[in-house]
């Protein structure tokens, strides 16, 4: 922002759009007048359409205080630098031949474009000259400032702090995390994956069975030879959603796996026909008796 090209331009007998749209590129430009906000940035700026915007800035061009000039950078397109000198104004009024009418009117009386394309869409051979920007500018692209902030970073200025303090690592889930991944390189010989997913999955698990618990049980499942937990690698989501299984095979020094746990069944299946022939024969046993 130029203060004293702003201060200037208050004073310039100019139209209210084009005081606007200078002030607009006054509050963006060095004191030496130049800048190069976009012609859509400026439209935002100034709530005008991009098309008014470009009439303008030639109003502005043809009354000697605003010059524009093509600009790119590694070969792409950029938007037009824009150099204000508002010196030029009054020279530029006193030897014009409409001298009877007001400066802003000498502007309309010479420029008036019926038909105006904006500069952006036009080819790149287009324009007669144009100026190729250095890797390193004082300002900003407008693609930085389009949302009206621009990034302390990039404009040279020092960085705000922030009241937003970095998240730190529960301790507990770190402790829980590490035991699991530990047990996992020790059997497939790969390091498990860590994102936010997994990171979430550990709290809950700590939170489940508690931070005591929680990194015993996680080192304890890779060891576990169930067939689901094999054939998905002892993804750790398999273990927070049977965590109750596995804690209580650990608990009890046994695993229930597939094969056991049919024939568990197959044994508590024979125990109760047994124990309800049992107690048929007894009851037909109470009877002879009788």
């Amino acid at each position: 922002m130029s203060i004293k090209l702003m201060s200037k331009a208050w004073e310039l007998d100019l139209s209210q759009g084009e005081k606007l749209v200078l002030l607009a590129l006054c509050d963006h430009a060095n004191d030496d007048g130049v800048c190069y906000p976009s012609q859509a940035f400026l439209a935002r700026k100034c709530s005008m359409s991009d098309r008014s915007v470009i009439n303008q800035i030639k109003r502005l061009e043809s009354c000697g205080i605003l010059t524009s000039e093509r600009r790119q950078k590694a070969g792409s397109r950029q938007s037009n630098s824009y150099t204000i000198n508002l010196n030029n104004y009054k020279s530029q009024c006193e030897n014009s031949a409409h001298a009877d009418f007001a400066p802003a009117n000498f502007a309309y009386a010479e420029s008036a474009p019926t038909k105006v394309k904006n500069t952006t869409e036009l080819g790149e051979n287009f324009a007669p000259s144009f100026k190729e920007e250095p890797s390193i500018n004082h300002q900003l692209e407008p693609s930085d400032i389009d949302d009206g902030v621009a990034p302390a970073s990039q404009a040279g200025l020092p960085q705000k702090k922030t009241a937003q303090k970095k998240s730190q690592a529960n301790p507990d889930n770190v402790v829980c995390w590490e035991s699991y991944a530990r047990a996992y390189r020790n059997r497939y010989g790969v390091l498990p994956a860590a994102n936010q997913k997994t990171r979430g999955q550990v709290a809950m698990l700590v939170r489940y069975v508690g931070k005591e618990v929680a990194p015993y049980l996680a080192e304890y499942f890779l060891s576990h030879n169930g067939s689901w937990f094999v054939q998905c690698r002892h993804d750790f989501g398999c273990l927070l959603k049977s965590y109750q299984q596995v804690l209580t095979d650990m608990q009890r020094g046994e695993q229930m796996t597939q094969i056991k746990a049919r024939q568990t069944e197959s044994t508590q299946s024979n125990y109760e026909a047994a124990k309800s022939a049992l107690a048929k024969l007894r009851a037909k046993g109470v009877r002879n008796e009788r």
